[in-house]
C-alpha cells in the first residue's frame, strides 16, 4: 500500500540497461552547506580535507542519481495530490528556510515523485531491510556519534522510520549501481541563491 496520496501511472517499462553520461556537475551551495554541517556534526574531529572529500563524493553521487531519476520519472505520469503537496512545501519551508514558492513547489513535487517511483522500484525488485539491519545501523550510529538509540529500539514507529531511511538509501545505491553512469566532466555549475550559474572548468 502506498504511503502517498499522490498517484502515478506507468507509461513504459524501465530499461535497467540504459546508460548515462554526465558532462557537468551541478552543485547548490545551500545544500552543500547543509551537507557540510551534518558531516561536521557526525565527524566532530574531521579535518577540512576529509569534509571536502566527502562533499565531493556527495556531489558525484547526487548528480548521478539525479540523472537516473530524470529517466525513471519519464516512465510514469503523475497525479500530485494538492493537500500532500502543501504538506511537503510546509516541511521544506521550515527545514531549509526557503520562502520562494516556486522553488518549494518544485522541490515538493520532485520528492513526491521520487517517493512514488521508489515504491515501484522496491516492489518490482523486492528490496527490503530486515530488523537485524536496522539494529546494526543503529549500533553503528551509536558508536559513531555516542548518541542514545533506545528511543528507536523501544518505539516501533521510530524503529520503522529508521527502516524506511535505510531502505531509501539502499534503493538509491541499488539504482546507482544498476545503471551505468559515465563521467565526462567539463564543468562544475554552482547555483547561487538567485538561480544564477557560476561555471568553473573541471
Amino acid at each position: 500500500m502506498s504511503m502517498f496520496k499522490s498517484k502515478l501511472q506507468k507509461k513504459s517499462e524501465i530499461d535497467y540497461n540504459k546508460q548515462f553520461t554526465i558532462d557537468q556537475l551541478l552543485a547548490d551551495p545551500k545544500m552543500l552547506q547543509i551537507h557540510a554541517e551534518r558531516l561536521k556534526a557526525v565527524y566532530k574531529d574531521a579535518t577540512d580535507d576529509f569534509i571536502r572529500t566527502q562533499i565531493d563524493q556527495i556531489i558525484l553521487k547526487e548528480n548521478a542519481f539525479n540523472k537516473i531519476m530524470q529517466y525513471l520519472t519519464s516512465n510514469f505520469s503523475f497525479q500530485i495530490d494538492a493537500t500532500e503537496l502543501d504538506e511537503f512545501k510546509k516541511r521544506f519551508k521550515a527545514q531549509f528556510n526557503e520562502t520562494d514558492e516556486t522553488k518549494l513547489t518544485e522541490l515538493a513535487k520532485k520528492l513526491i515523485m521520487k517517493g512514488l517511483v521508489f515504491e515501484q522500484v522496491i516492489a518490482q525488485n523486492k528490496l527490503s531491510i530486515d530488523d537485524a539491519q536496522v539494529k546494526t545501523y543503529l549500533d553503528n550510529y551509536y558508536k559513531t556519534t555516542n548518541q542514545p538509540i533506545n528511543e528507536y529500539l523501544n518505539n516501533k514507529e521510530k524503529f520503522e522510520e529508521i527502516r524506511n531511511i535505510i531502505l531509501e538509501e539502499k534503493t538509491t545505491q541499488w539504482l546507482i549501481q544498476k545503471f551505468k553512469v559515465w563521467i565526462d566532466l567539463k564543468t562544475l555549475v554552482r547555483f547561487d541563491g538567485s538561480g544564477n550559474e557560476d561555471n568553473n572548468k573541471a
